[in-house]
């Protein structure tokens, strides 16, 4: 059985910016760090080519194993993404669910993961809430800081 975290981030910005910030793939590159990420695939969708059907490549400097694809996107409301080609992990699901009040967006981002190694779930469920944790408050404070030097 899966097991997940939830990490909660609230943006002082309308949810369409936060979306098409949360859409591209080099976005995870501030979310994950230290993981970096590489696009390998495009989508076919020639509006968003980071869009259903894309593939990145996700890893540490030239070591990059983990493979996630986009698998549904509903504007402005939810992105999944899955891991794909992962001998370490039977099962992983990403999913950011966007809801905006007030002209703020509030973000949900949940992982779930599962492995056959012992530990390795919990481990890598830590450290990815500890780095998601960091990465979603360093993007919100950084529309902060732009939207205070655009005033």
């Amino acid at each position: 059985m899966p097991k997940s975290v939830v990490m909660k981030q609230s943006f002082n910005a309308p949810v369409d910016l936060i979306f098409h910030i949360f859409s591209k793939h080099r976005t995870f590159n501030t979310v994950l760090w230290p993981l970096q990420s590489v696009v390998i695939k495009t989508s076919e969708d020639e509006h968003n080519t980071d869009g259903v059907g894309s593939i990145r490549k996700m890893g540490l400097g030239v070591l990059k194993p983990i493979q996630e694809e986009i698998t549904h996107s509903l504007p402005n409301q939810m992105i999944e993404y899955q891991m794909i080609k992962n001998c370490f992990f039977t099962y992983h699901l990403g999913r950011l669910e966007f809801e905006e009040s007030d002209g703020r967006t509030h973000l949900t981002y949940t992982i779930w993961l599962e492995s056959k190694v012992p530990l390795l779930t919990e481990i890598s469920l830590m450290q990815l809430k500890l780095s998601a944790t960091r990465g979603l408050k360093k993007i919100a404070t950084q529309i902060n800081q732009f939207q205070i030097k655009a005033l």
